[in-house]
C-alpha cells in the first residue's frame, strides 16, 4: 500500500492536518498500515508538489498558523485509479522468522523467549484492534452503511491476522522448548 494513497483516501473525508491524518491512521487502520508523522508530512509535501493536494494556512490565535490539506481534483482522479487496480501480491516479509530460520546457535530458552514476546506485542496490537471495533461501534453516524462496512472488513482482517500469529505461536511454542539442545561447533 501506498502511504500517499492512504493519505488520499482519508482526505476524501474532508480537509485535514497532517497531525488529523496521524490520528486516523493510529485510530482506524493502523492494524495494517501504520505511519509516522514525519513521513505523513513528507507525503503531504511531495502530494502538493505533484498537485494531488492543496494546503491551506488556518489562522489560530497565540498559536502557529495550522496547515490543512485537501484532495484536488487530480488527487481525486488519482485515488480513483490506485483504488480500481489489483495490486500484485507481495512476497512476506517478516523479519523476526529471519531470527527464528538463523537461530540454531541460540538456547531453545532464548528463542522460546522470542516467541514469548512475539505473543505479548502481538497482544498489545489486538487490544489496539478492539480499541478500533469499539471506535466503528461508538461512531454509527459517521459515514454511511457501506463506509462503515468496508471498514468492519479490514478490522476483521486485522483481528483474524492477530489471532491467527497468536494461536500459531502458542502451538509452536511448546515443540521450541523440546527442541533439540543447542551444541556449540567444535573446534
Amino acid at each position: 500500500m501506498s502511504l500517499p494513497h492512504a493519505i488520499l483516501g482519508f482526505l476524501e473525508y474532508g480537509p485535514m492536518t497532517g497531525y488529523d491524518l496521524k490520528k486516523y491512521f493510529d485510530q482506524s487502520i493502523t492494524h495494517f498500515w501504520s505511519a509516522t508523522q514525519s513521513h505523513i508530512y513528507k507525503a503531504l509535501e511531495t502530494l502538493e508538489k505533484d498537485g494531488m493536494v492543496q494546503s491551506e494556512a488556518i489562522q489560530q490565535e497565540g498559536k502557529p498558523n495550522r496547515k490543512q490539506y485537501h484532495s484536488t481534483a487530480a488527487g481525486k482522479t488519482e485515488l480513483h485509479r490506485w483504488l480500481s487496480t489489483p495490486l500484485p501480491i507481495e512476497g512476506a516479509r517478516e523479519p523476526w522468522l529471519i531470527q527464528v530460520f538463523f537461530a540454531h546457535n541460540l538456547s531453545n530458552e532464548e528463542i522460546a523467549n522470542l516467541f514469548a514476546k512475539r505473543i505479548e506485542d502481538l497482544q498489545v496490537s489486538l487490544s489496539r484492534c478492539r480499541a478500533a471495533q469499539a471506535h466503528i461501534d461508538e461512531n454509527k453516524q459517521v459515514g454511511a452503511k457501506r463506509q462503515r462496512d468496508l471498514w468492519q472488513l479490514t478490522l476483521d482482517y486485522g483481528l483474524d491476522y492477530y489471532e491467527n500469529e497468536i494461536r500459531w505461536l502458542e502451538k509452536t511454542l511448546p515443540l521450541v522448548r523440546k527442541l533439540p539442545a543447542f551444541a556449540p561447533p567444535k573446534k
